[in-house]
């Protein structure tokens, strides 16, 4: 389980067809106590989290396999939102 504060939202002229319809946000892994780790990334959302949002995200061949309809060209991707 990896945990990122989502940051802000990444604007796109033009998607991968599989990938339309989600958003595109900035993301910051954290630790569990909030510590920052490592640089911002660009990670697909499938929960509707929001900019502030504490999430749970997956990368590396994992992520693509994330999405609801098909394989799509994504590095890192949103896949929860932590409550407490």
């Amino acid at each position: 389980m990896l945990l990122a504060r989502v940051k802000g939202t990444v604007v796109a002229s033009q998607k991968v067809a599989s990938l339309e319809g989600y958003a595109l946000y900035l993301i910051q892994p954290v630790d569990e106590r909030d510590g920052l780790l490592g640089e911002v990334i660009i990670a697909l959302d499938v929960v509707s989290s929001r900019p502030g949002d504490l999430v749970i995200y997956i990368d590396a061949r994992e992520a693509p396999k994330a999405l609801p309809t098909a394989y799509g060209p994504i590095a890192a991707c949103v896949v929860g939102i932590v409550d407490s």
